[in-house]
This record gives C-alpha cells, structure tokens and sequence, in this order.
C-alpha cells in the first residue's frame, strides 16, 4: 500500500532527482546567443519536464510497492485468535453500507520478515467467498503476552518476533475470515473463526469540559 508518507517520501526523492538533473553549470558555461534567437521552454537546460517528473514518481512507487510485497520475505503471520469487537477504534462501520458489517479484532504474531513488511498492507478476506473487504487495519502493537504495549516498552524490529492486534470492518453475516499479504495467504488451510467476545482497547479520556465565562 502507498500511504500518504510514502507519497511525501516520493516527492522529497523528486525534488533530489531534479536539484541533481540541474548539475552545477556555471552562467559563465553557457554559450553566448543572440536575444533573437532565444526560445522559450518549461524545462531549462538539464532540468525534467512534467512527463518525466512523472516518471520518475511512478518508477519510484513500483519500486516501493515492490520492496513492500516482498516485506514477509520467508517469515511468516500466525493468527492467535479473533473476536467480534466492541471497543476503541478509530475505525467505525459505515451505517450505510450495503452489506451490515462490525468490527473485528485479530491478534497476530509475525516473525522472519524484513524491514519492509508494511503491516498496513494486510489484507481481510471472506473465509468462504475470498472476496476481499480491503487492509489498512487499526493497528496496534502488543508484547509477547498479547497484552498492549506501553510507551515507553521496547518493541522488537524485524526479523524478530512481534505482535499486533488489527482491527477491521468486517461483513456482520460472515463467521470467519482469511488473511493475505500482497497475493499471499497468511491464515493457513482453514479460515480463521470469529469468537464472540474479547478483550477491548481503552477509550481515550474525555476532553475537559471548559466551563463558558459569564
């Protein structure tokens, strides 16, 4: 998945591709022309035109999503457990939607992957249909015990073992799920059944309510 950092990202290379296009020519280099026969151009001398500004940002994205597709490299993901979910989350059901859904929350436990496994980019799909309902959970990391990870807790990089609960909207008619990354099926041979309850993330504290000056 290409989020909004790495879209940041992208155009931060852009605009490096493009200082190093222009060189460091000298005024005194270039050539002297009659005013005449001066035309004008959107791209200076050295400099990339709109198309090729695109180009680059396009080739850099295939780059990133490559490098993301191949993040699992030869670890693997174990789901721990599911539950229908009725805490915290910034995610919320669209009471719209034409299919009913709810929250569901997945624990998992990721090992042997590399640096650029994006946890983002895990993908819910129905157990039985295979049809997806989309990735970019509400992601929160857990310590080895399945318990939340404080602050100020350390929180192991790749290729070591970590946990993460995930939370996604999920169809409310569907018992159970399967997990993927970039084409690749996490959940192992069955799919994953959805426990009735389990246990919640906290609320964030209210705001203080400022009474109004008279």
């Amino acid at each position: 998945m290409i989020n909004q950092s790495t879209v940041r990202f992208f155009g931060l290379l852009l605009a490096t591709a493009l200082f190093s296009a222009c060189g460091d020519k000298q005024p005194t280099d270039m050539p002297e022309s009659d005013a005449s026969e001066t035309q004008v151009s959107t791209a200076g001398p050295g400099q990339l035109t709109s198309e090729q500004q695109k180009e680059v940002v396009n080739a850099l994205m295939r780059a990133k999503a490559q490098e993301q597709a191949e993040g699992l490299g030869g670890g693997k993901v174990v789901v721990n457990r599911a539950w229908n979910y009725e805490g915290y989350s910034y995610l919320s059901p669209d009471p719209n939607a034409s299919i009913e859904a709810r929250l569901v929350a997945v624990d998992v436990t990721i090992s042997g992957h590399t640096v650029n496994f994006d946890i983002d980019d895990i993908e819910i799909v129905d157990g039985a249909s295979l049809v997806s309902y989309g990735s970019d959970p509400h992601a929160e990391p857990l310590n080895a015990d399945g318990k939340l990870l404080m602050p100020d807790d350390p929180f192991p990089a790749a290729p070591e073992e970590n946990r993460w609960l995930l939370i996604y909207a999920y169809p409310k008619a569907s018992p159970a799920f399967r997990l993927y990354y970039w084409g690749k099926e996490l959940s192992g041979d069955d799919p994953v059944v959805i426990a009735e309850n389990g246990w919640e993330l906290p609320y964030p504290p209210a705001d203080p309510v400022v009474p109004a000056k008279q």
